[in-house]
């Protein structure tokens, strides 16, 4: 026995020893096997040193209540060793060599044993052995232990098998409190039987002590007493390897399946059929957003490779643009559009129109010189330098052209009005004047003349296109240019409101039979004068043709 053992034997304390002849036997086990000691350590369920409370128990103590011998001055049986009180001990003989034996009645395969000596004697060395054989001392004790051991927990440091199992001190007495042989139940093993074989052929009965199968293990299953779970991999023998569990979990070693989903892109019970194009995410259960011309997103994050269709941003493109942007990774403002609305998310195009002032497509554009309101569609009005306010289409300063009035001079000028701003009053028209410059379109009111009509009659003239001739007014001062009526009285010998009737004489009742008759005079005048000179000159001319030159001058050439 290994020499850290015999000091645990000198602490007397009990789990030391089990736990150290239990490391031996795994250790020998092992080595027979051809293994590496710790290849053949047992599942961590089988290192507990006492069963776990509420399970069930697949250990059976086959001593309890069995035939006992035990050398003592009467040869008396040991019953009291197993008979389950451990305040019941029976003592050998005090010669030199004391025994105790127990009958199994059949060859049991032991696994654990668990010994109550009382210390009353604490000499020598206690032989554990089991045989099929009834002098079972003759043979290699399966372990040993010392006699001033009180309490101990142990197993054989090789798998013994037999019918009797002995304790024997070859240097004195032994006393002997209780005595329990442990075997394991079909198809368990391990400490206190806990453990269940997991052998591939599951009428396989696996090694009791440590569990390990001829025929492999079953699926799911690895080790060398086949109790370890297959570590990212499953099935028989675990040679599949998982699918893509979410986050990076194992899936269940013996079916494979992911019990917490998949691993973004990856889909299926098992994880292991990647997403469809179009879908991404845990389990594919996310569809792609909107990637430009219509590319596949990523099958993990759903990212989009490239950029984002018009009106989409995000690394997924799946965020619609903010109010009042569009485009590309919504990069672009809308414009102005009418009222207050927004563009199109996708194409920035304004669905109402554009706002006074700007026009386009998108609303961007200003109006171009001479252009105002919605969508530039009206023409400013005659403006004096041919440019308004692109919004309201008001004229800028100083105003508008000659004719047209308003803040949009877009309206003629009123009736007595012309000029710039129609700033202007038309003089004394029949009628209205021309807006622009102020003529007047007809004639001009009596006792006016000129191209304005501005001009009072003149020269003694009143009346229509002051063709009527004033009156003899006292003085000689001209009269109204308008009614023709003398601002005081007439001349001496006329009368009359016109002062245009001789008091004695001819009388003539209107002042416009004067004219007339002057009128008839001048002509008639004229008329005979015209005859006189057409005849005086004929008459000359005739006189002067009535010689003729009978020697005409012989004809001279003049150099010059």
């Amino acid at each position: 026995m290994p020499s850290e053992i015999n000091k645990g034997f000198q602490t007397a304390n009990p789990e030391f020893i089990f736990k150290k002849l239990l490391n031996a036997q795994e250790a020998d086990l092992a080595m027979i096997a051809g293994y590496p000691a710790d290849a053949r350590k047992p599942h961590p369920a089988m290192r507990s040193q006492e069963p776990v409370q509420g399970t069930v128990q697949k250990a059976e103590n086959v001593a309890l209540g069995m035939p006992t011998e035990m050398k003592t001055k009467a040869w008396t049986k040991g019953d009291l060793a197993v008979d389950g009180d451990l305040q019941t001990c029976v003592t050998s003989s005090s010669n030199r060599t004391g025994w105790w034996q127990v009958d199994l009645l059949s060859s049991r395969l032991v696994y654990f044993m668990e010994i109550h000596l009382s210390n009353h004697f604490s000499r020598g060395r206690v032989g554990v052995y089991v045989s099929d054989y009834i002098d079972s001392f003759w043979g290699k004790p399966c372990t040993r232990l010392p006699a001033s051991l009180k309490r101990s927990k142990f197993i054989c440091d090789i798998q013994s098998s037999g019918r009797y199992f002995g304790l024997i001190n070859k240097q004195g007495q032994i006393t002997v409190c209780e005595v329990s042989v442990y075997v394991c139940s079909l198809h368990t093993f391990g400490e206190y039987c806990s453990s269940e074989c997991a052998c591939a052929d599951p009428e396989e009965l696996c090694n009791s002590v440590t569990g390990a199968c001829l025929s492999g293990c079953r699926d799911g299953w690895t080790g060398d007493n086949c109790s370890l779970p297959c570590a990212n991999r499953y099935g028989p023998a675990c040679r599949n390897p998982c699918g893509h569990c979410y986050g990076s979990r194992a899936c269940d070693h013996v079916t494979g399946v992911c019990r917490h989903g998949c691993a973004p892109g990856w889909k299926g019970s098992r994880c292991l059929q990647a997403c469809e194009p179009g879908s991404f995410g845990s389990n594919c259960l996310h569809s792609c957003g909107h990637c430009l011309d219509e590319a596949v997103c990523e099958p993990e994050s759903g990212d989009c490779p490239w950029r984002c269709q018009p009106g989409w941003s995000g690394s997924r493109c799946d965020a619609e643009c903010s109010t009042g942007f569009h485009g590309q990774n919504c990069d672009f403002a809308c414009g102005h559009c009418r009222n207050g609305s927004v563009c199109l998310r996708s194409t920035g195009v304004c669905s109402l129109g554009c706002e006074a002032g700007f026009e386009g497509l998108f609303c961007t554009k200003a109006c171009i010189s001479g252009k105002w309101g919605p969508d530039c569609r009206n023409k400013c009005g005659q403006c004096l330098h041919r440019r308004c306010n692109s919004k309201s289409g008001e004229c800028e300063l100083p105003g508008c052209q000659p004719g047209w009035e308003g803040p949009r001079c877009d309206t003629e000028c009123s009736s007595g009005t012309y000029g710039t701003n129609c700033s202007k009053k038309c003089g004394y028209c029949q009628g209205a004047c021309m807006p622009l410059n102020g003529l007047c379109s007809a004639h001009c009111s009596p006792g006016w003349a000129g191209s304005m009509c501005l001009d009072k009659c003149s020269n003694k003239t009143y009346g229509q296109d002051c063709a009527l001739s004033c009156g003899h007014c006292a003085g000689g001062q001209a009269c109204d240019h308008i009614s023709g009526s003398c601002p005081g009285s007439c001349a001496s010998g006329y009368h009359t409101r016109f002062c245009h009737i001789r008091t004695k004489g001819f009388s003539i009742s209107h002042p416009n039979l004067v004219v007339m008759l002057i009128g008839c005079m001048v002509i008639f005048t004229a008329t005979i004068g015209s005859v006189i000179v057409f005849l005086l000159v004929r008459w000359r001319r005739d006189n002067q043709h009535g010689v003729v030159d009978k020697h005409p001058q012989p004809y001279k050439q003049t150099v010059v």
